[in-house]
């Protein structure tokens, strides 16, 4: 079996969840989408996707409660990282309807980490190892190509190498060793749609993820200036040259080839 295994949390990322789907089609099995009661920080969240999740016999998308197990770690970025982030990303090794079988793989992505279709049988036919797999890296706008950044955090790997890593925290299955991986491909097979949402979502956003460094930022007018500008603002002396693409180019999954992949929103 071949599995694409994310995450959801927001509204915002539909047309994200529908590019993972029309990409991968022909080439996984299952794609296990998970959305969680809480949010990495532990605050409570309602289930944003229920009901508006695309029917598609491929996709399995699950709620799930986390109250027992995440903690609230609102101001405590460590407890964060260390506990409620891998709880949620591991939850696949919790699921009671998986079975896991050593030959399966498993592409390891965020939901805004999409990999191109064309990429996957090459992927799949040269596995040789669990391997991070190189993105574009698009930022702010699903046209905004980050040209200087190099983005590798999403993975694939077989379960037998990746089994004797599974850890017990809070009681739940867990593994740290499915992204950043050292082994990285060597070309890009997708690209990642990074904090690409309207501003009230970023704002959302940065009161419920795990970089409590950068809420100091979550205000609707520095952000929008900062995406107006092409100013990257969490940090000002990173290099942050962007090349705005048309919305035909390949580089942008087919299914985002328009101007407003929001309308879901309106």
């Amino acid at each position: 079996m071949i599995y694409l295994k994310s995450y959801c949390y927001s509204k915002h990322e539909l047309p994200f969840i529908n590019a993972q789907l029309d990409e991968s089609m022909g080439h996984v099995d299952k794609f296990y989408l998970y959305e969680f009661d809480r949010t990495h920080t532990g605050v409570e969240k309602k289930f944003e996707l229920d009901g508006i999740i695309p029917k598609n016999d491929r996709l399995v998308y699950k709620k799930v409660s986390v109250k027992d197990t995440c903690v609230y770690a609102y101001n405590d970025g460590p407890k964060i990282h260390a506990i409620n982030e891998p709880i949620q990303r591991s939850y696949i090794f919790n699921d009671p309807d998986v079975v896991l079988c050593d030959e399966d793989i498993i592409f390891d992505v965020d939901v805004d980490e999409i990999i191109y279709s064309s990429s996957y049988p090459n992927l799949i036919d040269s596995y040789m190892a669990p391997t991070s797999i190189r993105l574009n890296q698009f930022f702010f706008k699903h046209n905004y190509l980050w040209t200087d950044c190099n983005f590798s955090s999403p993975t694939m790997y077989k379960y037998k190498d990746i089994k004797n890593t599974i850890h017990k925290v809070n009681g739940l299955n867990v593994s740290t060793h499915t992204r950043d991986l050292p082994k990285k491909t060597s070309d890009i097979h997708g690209c990642h749609m990074s904090w690409i949402m309207p501003v009230d979502y970023m704002i959302n956003k940065l009161h419920s993820y795990g970089h409590t460094e950068f809420r100091k930022y979550a205000d609707a007018v520095e952000l929008q200036k900062a995406i107006d500008d092409k100013k990257y603002i969490f940090d000002l002396k990173r290099p942050f040259n962007i090349h705005e693409l048309e919305f035909n180019d390949d580089r942008i999954p087919k299914i985002l080839q328009t101007n407003n992949i929001f309308n879901n929103l309106s």
